[in-house]
């Protein structure tokens, strides 16, 4: 997701086990979750716990969720072996710096890699005024680059790339990780739940092919979302519909001009309100508008 708004830090944990003793993958497998609070957009970044050690799947926005991150990790008391990022918004790699020592491989694919690095100084330009100490003044673009349908072996588990170019964002992916007969995968933000969605990347059209790829590609996995709790596949269709929903609104008040005026954008967060009730990031809605008036009006 791109961005964010301001009040008081707090964190959540749950985790969750899967799995059952085999070879040649571990004998258990741990979930850990770190979700921020909403000043850091409720982003979940994920720890990977087995016997040989951990693995971090996104690495959170602001300073202070890094740092919480961190320590999560060392109460583990085992190391961090690698880190992957999903696509590239700052709310899923701002924290890397600050988990992730320079000896941790980070994996992405090459696609995410490029544009963390061709946008990270403009997105800190854009928004250190905003969250001030809290925005990192470093960044780390992820050195293993994979392609797509490539296998990283590491703790014990084996980790699959699977790179759906842009869809949320510029550039997405999403990761299938196995261990034993356990087939888990993490989406990034090509599914939102319980949260407004972010659509001002403007590839709305492709973020709708992309969930119809991956409702036959997932029937049956559980899905970990950047944003929300683990669902089913049910969680893609969902997506599905607040994405229709939101174009149709958008198609409508823009009337064919590829932007919407503010009293316009008022009424598209009132639609989408009333679509989502009580969902919280409302100001996503506006954010978006202009770039999806823009895509649908081209």
């Amino acid at each position: 997701m791109g961005l964010p708004l301001a009040g008081a830090l707090r964190s959540a944990f749950w985790s969750m086990k899967i799995g059952a003793p085999s070879v040649p993958f571990v004998t258990k497998l741990m979930v850990h979750t770190y979700t921020a609070a909403e000043p850091g957009i409720f982003v979940n970044s994920y720890l990977l716990e087995t016997v040989d050690g951990v693995v971090l799947v996104d690495a959170g926005l602001l300073v202070s969720d890094a740092r919480a991150l961190a320590a999560r990790i060392a109460a583990l008391r085992k190391p961090l072996v690698a880190a992957f990022v999903t696509h590239p918004h700052p709310d899923h790699y701002n924290g890397l710096p600050y988990v992730a020592g320079d000896e941790v491989p980070v994996y992405a694919t090459a696609p995410v890699a490029k544009t963390i690095e061709q946008t990270a100084i403009a997105k800190r330009e854009q928004w250190q005024p905003v969250y001030g100490a809290e925005w990192p003044d470093r960044f780390r673009v992820p050195d293993r680059t994979v392609n797509d349908g490539d296998t990283v072996d590491v703790a014990g588990l084996r980790i699959r790339v699977h790179d759906l170019g842009p869809a949320e964002s510029h550039a997405d992916s999403y990761l299938l990780v196995e261990s034993d007969d356990q087939r888990i995968a993490f989406i990034g933000d090509l599914a939102f739940e319980g949260v407004h969605s972010y659509t001002a990347d403007g590839h709305s059209g492709a973020w709708l092919a992309a969930l119809d790829r991956l409702a036959d590609e997932l029937a049956g996995v559980p899905l970990y979302p950047g944003h929300g709790a683990p669902a089913d596949v049910g969680l893609l269709t969902r997506q599905r519909q607040y994405l229709l929903m939101y174009r149709e609104a958008v198609r409508r008040l823009a009337a064919g001009e590829p932007r919407l005026s503010d009293a316009q954008k008022l009424e598209l967060e009132q639609i989408m309100a009333r679509f989502v009730p009580d969902a919280p990031l409302g100001w996503l809605v506006g954010l978006g508008a202009d770039a999806v008036a823009a895509e649908l009006a081209a």
